[in-house]
């Protein structure tokens, strides 16, 4: 019996490899790509511009960090002068992301702060806010306000039309939905872009957040919309984004 030649099995076993990576999701095959940036939003709830909020994305020592800092502005900044910070840490690791910390505050006086952290060895969650301390089980891998950036680009690696987590909100999880609603140009600074809207739902509540990212830079926040019945929208929009950290 004739054998192939050792040319023709290495071809054969090549081929056989490319065909066992061609079945493997992308999703699985590649991590989200984090990249440090810090972006400048303005808020307006209606017509009226009421804050602006700065939003940044940079590593820590082996974890990764969120940010985000609001001041009141303009004729506001009278009647305000709160200015809410929220930081959110967390790791990377097998294509998924594990929080480690939430820290939410006024920066002016931090003595007061709500924080939760996460202790994923133990599958304990331990948050004090208003000065009460309660330790709660996770169950699974969390998201918070900052940190379903991450979600969302995810789910776009996956090509996933929607998942449904576990959120943090005032102290408690509770269950929230993500939507892939397709995409849609925005108009940011004179400037169309097409970004990737996605609808976030919560358990409990009526409200509907709307985030849309760009196309290009899927971590990237162009606009973030809360929409809730009733009442007008608040709308947070870019309005300049520094790659340069």
């Amino acid at each position: 019996m004739n054998r192939p030649c050792l040319k023709n099995r290495s071809r054969l076993r090549l081929s056989l490899l490319l065909l066992v990576l061609s079945l493997i999701p992308s999703a699985y095959a590649d991590d989200v790509l984090l990249r440090p940036f810090s972006a400048s939003y303005e808020l307006r709830n209606g017509k009226r511009h009421i804050a602006n909020t700065e939003l940044r994305l940079a590593r820590s020592g082996e974890l990764w960090r969120w940010s985000s800092l609001t001041a009141a502005h303009g004729f506001y900044a009278w009647f305000s002068r709160k200015r809410p910070y929220t930081q959110t840490s967390f790791s990377q690791a097998d294509s998924e992301f594990w929080l480690s910390e939430i820290l939410i505050a006024d920066a002016r006086r931090k003595k007061n702060a709500e924080s939760a952290r996460f202790d994923w060895v133990k599958g304990e969650l331990v948050v004090i806010r208003k000065g009460k301390r309660r330790q709660l089980q996770l169950q699974a891998g969390v998201y918070d306000y900052q940190s379903i950036h991450l979600l969302a680009a995810t789910m776009g690696q996956q090509q996933l039309e929607k998942m449904t987590v576990d959120f943090y909100r005032k102290g408690k999880l509770v269950k929230s939905s993500l939507v892939y609603l397709g995409q849609q140009d925005v108009d940011i600074n004179g400037q169309t872009l097409s970004a990737n809207v996605y609808q976030q739902s919560l358990a409990g509540s009526s409200s509907r957040i709307k985030y849309y990212y760009d196309a290009e830079n899927p971590l990237l926040p162009l606009r973030i919309e809360k929409l809730e019945s009733g009442e007008k929208s608040t709308v947070l929009t870019l309005r300049q984004v520094d790659w340069g950290l």
